[in-house]
């Protein structure tokens, strides 16, 4: 096994890397699928909505985001790539929710397949290995929920290494053919870059970075003519507007356009960017060698501020010792990667500290990948120098001890993701599961409905997710135009045009709810037992208690009045009552339909 995998040539050691990488991925995967079945609410049930009319109404832009025009209206991330990606095989599994899970795992492993093909051609087998284990190690720390969450966050991580390792090439191709061959690998870098800024805007500095660096070290390491270089650009930017065509349209469609959305936030942010000692802070815990992507985001070990730093500056240590050796001795491609990915890191850490408003580690989830590949190749530059010593004798005896490694790592990452597994909202998903058995009952499918929202909890995951099981049963389901972003403009429905309305109302809201005589209740599910139903009620008033304490009682009519969750609360709440407010979140919450003519106002969702 041992020399047929060491010597196979390059297609048999990609496609075998990429069947032992996955075999995680696979594992979660077969295991979702086998289990109950999944009904996504949230960021989830939006990108099956996303998905679910591609032909008759094609998104042109990407996920709806938190990001808001200067007149309050919601934007998304800046293109439908995600979509695209996902689409053969949602069609394959036959628009179903479960066939969305296979979508993303499929992206996943075109990427480790791509990933593991460059990573051979720069640096051989070894290098390859070594990205194998940093993959595994990635699927390890990121966690069940990043392997088959159609959240667009995760759909551009892996994408991202393989932008990496194409600037590489055009900066220094592996290979003479490949020399031939920059204006092509260029477009495919503008792709995949582009691919990533789509999937989310948090790219867009890193992505457009990478490009420049590539253009410029391709100039400088090989000298080409200057037509070279004007064709290589020319090809890039034919790439480009390949790919930024639909969210163009939606520009020229609309007003105002996704485009003028995304400049009001970024360009004017309305709150404030990170002090430059918690930007310090953020910095030098992914910039670690024991950082987020080998520990898992929130763990101790770089949590301890004596840790952070250490790990900061050992992997800065062995990064400018690896590149020197490299340069040293010649190794073009080690020293490229290590080139790429020290230009890309300094700049991503520039990227961190402009960070405005609340600040969420996945929206800088590139930085592991920076630091997964760094760390792989320095371990390739280490390994060589040790070949070329005393421990050539003992080469064959390492080899196996990587296989080792690696095999001992791929069955405790599986098994761990399998332990950790639980589908993505598993609450929201028996809730709706509940309210559509007793809708599909009562509803009728000739009738136009508009689906309201009365959520103080959860941001309208269970909303987004009933409209979602609804018009998958049939039935002609629209929503408010504050919601285009999330749902898309098609599904928008004014309420004159709707035959009846409903209201899907999340928490105790549904007491005064069911005794208004404007409003008729037709489904109602709680997922809680009784002994939770009880934690529940004790919860709500010690957040409100803690709130009091606090000084906080402006925030205590968001304990039942629709808006953004209080774990979104600005200045964040103290950590023991945002404890307490995810409990409550995670325990779930009664949720009643309520039916109402148009025309007509609740009073006690008012």
């Amino acid at each position: 096994m041992y020399q047929w995998i060491t010597r196979s040539g390059p297609v048999g050691s990609v496609v075998v890397g990429t069947i032992l990488v996955m075999i995680p991925a696979l594992m979660t995967l077969l295991l979702a699928l086998t289990g109950e079945t999944w009904f996504p609410g949230g960021d989830m049930a939006q990108a099956e909505l996303h998905m679910r009319g591609f032909f008759s109404h094609p998104p042109l832009v990407g996920a709806a985001g938190r990001i808001v025009s200067d007149s309050g209206i919601q934007g998304s991330h800046p293109g439908p790539s995600l979509w695209v990606a996902m689409l053969p095989v949602y069609l394959l599994g036959g628009r179903t929710s479960a066939g969305l899970m296979a979508a993303v795992v499929s992206v996943h492993l075109v990427s480790v397949a791509a990933i593991l093909w460059l990573a051979y051609r720069r640096g051989g087998r070894a290098l390859m290995w070594a990205m194998g284990v940093a993959i595994v190690a990635i699927f390890r720390s990121a966690g069940p929920d990043f392997v088959i969450e159609p959240w667009n966050p995760w759909l551009a991580v892996l994408p991202f290494a393989v932008f990496v390792f194409l600037i590489g090439e055009v900066i220094r191709p592996s290979s003479p053919s490949w020399s031939r061959s920059q204006p092509l690998i260029f477009a495919g870098a503008v792709l995949v870059g582009s691919h990533c800024i789509q999937c989310h805007a948090g790219y867009v500095v890193i992505v457009v970075a990478g490009l420049v660096l590539a253009l410029v070290g391709m100039r400088l390491s090989a000298g080409p003519g200057l037509r070279l270089l004007v064709r290589t650009g020319t090809v890039g930017a034919l790439a480009g507007l390949v790919i930024w065509l639909p969210p163009l349209l939606d520009q020229l469609r609309r007003s105002p356009g996704n485009f003028d959305i995304l400049w009001q936030h970024f360009a004017s942010p309305a709150e404030p960017a990170m002090s430059w000692a918690q930007a310090i802070r953020e910095i030098t815990t992914q910039v670690n060698v024991i950082g987020p992507w080998l520990t898992g985001p929130g763990a101790d070990i770089p949590a301890m501020g004596w840790a952070r730093y250490l790990g900061c500056a050992v992997l800065f240590g062995v990064w400018v010792g690896c590149w020197r050796v490299s340069r040293v001795r010649h190794w073009t491609d080690t020293q490229t990667v290590l080139s790429v990915t020290g230009a890309l890191t300094l700049v991503g850490a520039l990227a961190i500290s402009r960070i405005f408003g609340p600040f969420f580690e996945y929206t800088i989830r590139w930085m592991w990948i920076l630091m997964a590949i760094t760390v792989a190749t320095c371990a390739v530059v280490m390994v060589r120098l040790g070949k070329a010593s005393d421990l050539q004798r003992h080469w064959r005896l390492g080899g196996v001890g990587v296989l080792a490694v690696l095999g001992a790592l791929l069955v405790g990452t599986t098994y761990q993701l399998m332990d950790r597994f639980t589908l993505p909202g598993p609450t929201d998903s028996r809730i709706t599961q509940g309210l559509r058995q007793q809708l599909d009952q009562v509803l009728d499918p000739d009738v136009r409905y508009l689906v309201r929202f009365y959520d103080p909890y959860t941001l309208n995951a269970t909303g987004f997710g009933t409209t979602l099981a609804l018009e998958r049963s049939g039935f002609d389901v629209g929503v408010d135009p504050n919601f285009a972003a999330a749902a898309l403009p098609h599904r928008i429905r004014q309420e004159e045009s709707a035959d009846l309305i409903l209201w899907v109302v999340v928490g105790p809201a549904n007491g005064r709810a069911r005794v208004d005589n404007e409003l008729r209740q037709i489904a109602y599910f709680d997922p809680r037992s009784a002994d939770e139903q009880v934690r529940g009620d004790e919860l709500l008033r010690e957040i409100a208690a803690g709130l009091r304490r606090v000084g906080r009682d402006d925030l205590l009519g968001s304990l039942d009045a629709p808006g953004a969750s209080l774990l979104f609360a600005e200045p964040p709440l103290p950590a023991d009552i945002a404890a307490l407010v995810r409990e409550l979140v995670l325990l779930g919450q009664p949720v009643g339909v309520y039916s109402i003519p148009p025309g007509l106002a609740p009073v006690s969702l008012q």
